[in-house]
């Protein structure tokens, strides 16, 4: 068989999976597989004589044109291009874009373009770590994702001589409730817990990456009916013992679940950065040894670490 003939090639490309673009001198496309730019979030739109900038999002334009600058230097090689959805397009979507110089190839003369859409790829990417940063159930942060935000938590507090505190929660006699109701009804008044713990947290209780972090992410679930929570930029120790006091306040309000009345409390342990711990190991240790020393004393009530 003769494969040296351009229908065949033209066959191949135009029946590629991926769009084909070929730039010429201006960088402007020349020679596309594509009818339009749907792709790049423009359907109607001809590629012909257009350039990939004109696809850009207006503050990636630089780093894109950075990309084909390389291109143009580098032809031994190919060079990739990431349009990360609608930060860098206007279309949305996740683009690969692999381009090779072929200027001197006498069969081409232009800059060979490759479009992947990764977009499901990508989403599917994204919900595996979501899944793994977050409890399917209340939403919030995983021990190990909450222990990592917790680190650069102290760190700042280290830095800037602000206090932290981390607050272990129990959910009082909670196996008793799953045992009377069921694991369903359990699990029901588990997140309605969560949604309330949530609530009572305000916009200054904690950072992270130096910026304010979502609620989720400074409370976490640690097990069946345990959690921990994170309060930073406290101007004082005791600021988390009012936090402490509106969720013991919050949660002990009665659920109604399947018609009937049900009361549920938690207890508190509260180990303050640096004085009861300045790790973050410390300073949940710390933490937890309180919150067992309020259930000892009678549950449904805070104890900080150390507290007679």
């Amino acid at each position: 068989m003769n494969i040296r003939n351009e229908p065949f090639y033209r066959t191949l490309v135009e029946h590629s999976p991926d769009p084909i673009l070929v730039l010429g001198p201006d960088l402007r496309v020349v020679f596309s597989t594509l009818k339009d730019m749907e792709v790049m979030g423009l359907p109607g739109v001809e590629p012909m004589g257009t350039s990939l900038l004109d696809y850009a999002s207006v503050e990636y334009r630089d780093e894109m044109a950075g990309w084909l600058e390389r291109v143009v230097a580098d032809p031994e090689r190919a060079h990739r291009f990431e349009f990360e959805g609608r930060q860098r397009i206007k279309g949305g979507r996740h683009l690969v874009a692999v381009a090779r110089n072929l200027r001197r190839h006498p069969a081409v003369q232009g800059i060979v373009v490759t479009l992947q859409d990764v977009t499901t790829q990508r989403r599917a990417e994204m919900e595996a770590r979501l899944d793994a940063m977050y409890d399917s159930l209340t939403g919030f942060a995983r021990r190990e994702f909450f222990s990592a935000q917790m680190h650069k938590a102290v760190a700042h507090a280290a830095r800037h001589g602000e206090f932290l505190a981390v607050l272990f929660v129990d959910v009082d006699g909670f196996k008793a409730v799953n045992d009377a109701l069921g694991h369903d009804a359990g699990d029901r008044i588990l997140k309605e817990i969560s949604v309330r713990l949530r609530d009572t947290l305000r916009s200054d209780d904690t950072i992270g990456r130096g910026q304010l972090l979502e609620n989720e992410d400074r409370i976490a679930r640690r097990g069946g009916d345990e959690f921990t929570i994170m309060l930073t930029k406290l101007g004082s120790p005791v600021n988390s013992a009012l936090v402490a006091q509106r969720m013991l306040d919050a949660v002990a309000f009665p659920y109604s679940i399947d018609g009937k009345e049900v009361t549920v409390t938690i207890s508190i342990g509260i180990a303050v950065f640096p004085q009861h711990g300045r790790s973050v190991e410390e300073l949940i240790r710390n933490a937890d040894t309180a919150m067992y020393a309020a259930k000892k004393q009678g549950k449904n009530i805070y104890r900080f670490h150390a507290e007679p």
